[in-house]
């Protein structure tokens, strides 16, 4: 399956369940700190229209601020009545455009963490088809920046995962195990997932930021 087939799997799973949701549970905190479950969807459905020169003119607007730029135009997507929100992330489905410089790779890695983020605060579980959570425990564990520093965090660190042929790090170094779903969450940033989690280098796990 190409990597697009898997975005596309991503987002029609989470349309699925936009359709489903209360009005209570649009207005949930997510696990991303500053966004809702309405806003989330939100920087998903933006992600998914936003052409290069729009992005540029957008991120002009917000001083280069790229943390900045993303936290606000959620809030602001997010913002718009969530019938119309769903209805977006299912129109998502088979689109092909992605910020610039961000790969194919990348926008499945942001769906399916943000999916998680959802479903984490939502308490609504799911199994993620193993092909996609491997490309984004590549994605995540091999980036490093302000945004998604995945890379620096797992420094020094041996990660494997309990329910498919994934580690990284080497092997004689503190461990850290666990489902994929939940290295990756972890990896992400999101310290929920440190709970689901074992070995001995948790706690350096834990204590980064």
């Amino acid at each position: 399956m190409e990597t697009w087939e898997m975005v596309d799997a991503e987002r029609a799973e989470l349309a699925d369940v936009c359709d489903t949701l209360t009005t209570e549970q649009w207005d949930t905190q997510s696990l991303c700190a500053k966004w809702r479950v309405r806003d989330v969807v939100g920087h998903l459905v933006g992600g998914a229209n936003l052409g290069t020169g729009q992005a540029m003119v957008t991120l002009v607007k917000y001083g280069f601020r790229l943390r900045v730029m993303l936290e606000k135009t959620a809030i602001e997507a997010g913002s718009a009545p969530t019938s119309e929100l769903a209805s977006e992330m299912r129109g998502a489905v088979g689109g092909r455009r992605k910020p610039p410089g961000v790969k194919p790779e990348g926008v499945l890695t942001d769906t399916v963490i943000h999916q998680q983020d959802i479903r984490r605060a939502l308490g609504v579980p799911r199994t993620i088809a193993p092909e996609h959570v491997r490309i984004a425990l590549d994605e995540t564990a091999g980036t490093s920046n302000g945004l998604l520093p995945g890379k620096k965090r797992i420094a020094g660190l041996h990660l494997h995962a309990t329910d498919m042929d994934w580690d990284i790090g080497d092997a004689t170094a503190p461990d850290v195990t666990g489902t994929g779903e939940a290295l990756l969450m972890a990896m992400a940033g999101r310290a929920v997932a440190l709970a689901d989690l074992s070995g001995s280098g948790v706690e350096t796990l834990r204590a980064r930021p």
